[in-house]
């Protein structure tokens, strides 16, 4: 009897159940293909045992690679793998008013109670005996581990808790008492130098490792290591109305407490999407940004950053020599940052880069927009239905996420939302408002258009070069792009350069650039009422120095200020389905 051979790129039920019943086809013992017989429950049984083990193997080979990984652990292991390390949850913080009938010293991370949730301090508080104080608290209930060194290099400790819900930036390692440094990659830096690594596995739990030979710790056996760290809700951590509530210190009755403000901050972990945007970019960080795109990364996945952009000197402007060694960022967070928390940001960023730079904090400036525009639906329609739909999807469009920040929204992008929310229900959009695209980086280059005007001016048989840049009602002047190189060549007499360009929206001034290498400068500047032309026939010398190809605008993008969804049957549907005979009638 021959071996039935599946199909290398067979996958799913029916494919197996298929080729086994024409494989046992041709088997007189095998009779009967009834779906309440024992002989085809037991087909179908082995067809969805293939078809399970098949997509594992498929999804093996999937997960295995960054591009195609689909799996959420597929996604974080092989960021680990690429030198980028997953952050966790970062706690909430509010201010309290604490007083003490006797003088008192807390030490960091003494447990603090308020309304069932569990705080803690991160720096030494002194109180003077019937003196109140004014104290930051940070949410999260401390835990402490005590073990013993093994005396072998790289031990390890993993908490219990996964979900990424050990405070990010709250552990603390002793070993005899002395607080160890920490380092968030490797221990290289270290070299005959105490420290551990505090890294996140792929479930999202806290693992310390310790060094080995020269770099780091290795605790011995006559060592005793401790381990405290902080677990936190992050952002839920903000939703506890707590002012004017007594606070408490654990087993310290002689000190009492106010709240005087509610919890605000904190932070999560970062969506898989960021990771999968990030790593590839990432390769080798280890904590030890050197590249753009390290420091993207570096920067983009901290705990609470939603989006980010970094920007250098030679992205802000090459010739302002104050942006020299400075990296400024601005960064939508899940919650508003508090200036503490800004500090900490900028603080643990100077521990994962390799150059003397300063990191400067600049807030994104949201852009409102007023939306207003009317969905025309099939006559099948639920016309409220459509309208929640739509309402949602748009205010997704505007909701922060990866990616919003300096991304130019246009009417298509509203349409699109829009048809994709109704689900085949919707014939076609009409936007009321805004008329214009929603532009949010610096002002646009106009696309050009040249001619060469035969004996017009002066200018000899050369390649020249040509740029406009914009300026837009609010002052802020783009980048000359979209460069054009018009060549004189093969006539008798002196020619000229004939530019035209279509208008821009929000412009007020057009500059024109141009002329060629190594004498580039301004030739004219143009109103938006003037015509949008202009000849260069060689008798304007280029002024001032050359444009700067970078332009220096804040870090903005778009957000909802209103939002009107009017939704109807559309008429030109109806008339259709009113006039149009139907077949056979």
């Amino acid at each position: 009897m021959a071996t039935l051979s599946l199909a290398d790129l067979t996958m799913d039920f029916s494919q197996f159940t298929t080729q086994f019943n024409t494989y046992l086809n041709n088997n007189p013992v095998w009779q009967g293909q009834l779906t309440t017989m024992t002989s085809q429950t037991l087909i179908e049984l082995n067809a969805a045992i293939g078809a399970f083990m098949q997509a594992r193997l498929v999804r093996a080979r999937e997960d295995s690679f960054s591009e195609t990984a689909q799996s959420d652990d597929a996604v974080r292991s092989i960021t680990q793998m690429q030198g980028l390390r997953l952050g966790r949850k970062l706690p909430a913080d509010m201010q309290v008013s604490l007083t003490s009938t006797v003088n008192v010293t807390l030490d960091p991370f003494t447990q603090f109670m308020a309304s069932g949730q569990y705080y803690f301090n991160r720096s030494q508080i002194n109180l003077v005996a019937n003196v109140p104080l004014t104290v930051d608290l940070n949410q999260g209930q401390v835990q402490t581990f005590a073990m013993s060194g093994l005396g072998s290099p790289r031990q390890t400790f993993l908490s219990n808790e996964d979900s990424f819900t050990v405070s990010d930036q709250d552990v603390r390692v002793f070993v005899n008492d002395t607080q160890l440094p920490k380092s968030f990659g490797t221990l290289w830096n270290y070299r005959d130098l105490p420290a551990y690594t505090d890294i996140s596995t792929s479930d999202g739990r806290l693992l310390v490792v310790f060094g080995s030979q020269q770099f780091g710790t290795t605790p011995q056996i006559t060592d005793t290591v401790v381990v405290q760290y902080v677990v936190t809700q992050g952002t839920d951590g903000t939703s506890f109305v707590l002012v004017n509530k007594p606070i408490s210190v654990t087993g310290m009755s002689s000190i009492s407490g106010t709240v005087l403000s509610n919890p605000t901050g904190g932070g999560d972990e970062q969506p898989i999407q960021t990771y999968k945007n990030l790593s590839s970019g990432a390769f080798g960080t280890y904590s030890s940004a050197v590249t753009k795109s390290q420091y993207l990364a570096t920067i983009g996945v901290y705990s609470g950053i939603i989006d980010s952009i970094t920007q250098a000197q030679r992205d802000i402007n090459p010739l302002a020599l104050e942006w020299m060694n400075v990296i400024r960022i601005s960064a939508l967070t899940s919650t508003a940052w508090s200036q503490d928390q800004i500090r900490d940001y900028l603080a643990y960023l100077q521990t994962v880069t390799m150059y003397a730079c300063r990191f400067l904090w600049q807030d994104p400036i949201p852009v409102p927009r007023v939306v207003d525009l009317t969905v025309y639906c099939f006559n099948s329609a639920v016309l409220s239905t459509i309208q929640a739909n739509c309402e949602e999807a748009l205010r997704e469009l505007f909701a922060p996420r990866p990616g919003l920040l300096m991304t130019n929204f246009y009417n298509s992008d509203l349409i699109n939302a829009c048809v994709v929310a109704g689900n085949g229900a919707v014939s076609y959009v009409i936007v009321t408002n805004p008329i214009d695209p929603m532009i949010v980086t610096a002002p646009l280059s106009p696309l050009l258009e040249y001619e060469i005007v035969v004996g017009g001016g002066t200018l000899t048989e050369l390649v020249y070069a040509y740029s406009v840049s914009t300026v837009n009602t609010a002052g802020e002047e783009g980048t000359p792009n979209n460069w054009v190189f018009p060549q004189v060549v093969g006539h008798s007499a002196a020619d000229a350069v004939l530019l035209t360009w279509a208008p821009l929206q929000d412009i007020v001034t057009y500059k024109v650039w141009g002329r060629k290498a190594g004498a580039i400068g301004l030739l004219a500047t143009i109103p938006a009422t003037s015509p949008l032309t202009f000849t260069d026939n060689g008798s304007i010398t280029p002024a001032g120095p050359p444009p700067n190809m970078i332009a220096d605008v804040p870090i903005r993008y778009n957000s909802l200020a209103s939002l009107t969804v009017n939704v109807e049957f559309a008429e030109r549907q109806q008339r259709l389905a009113t006039n149009t005979p139907t077949r056979g009638g």
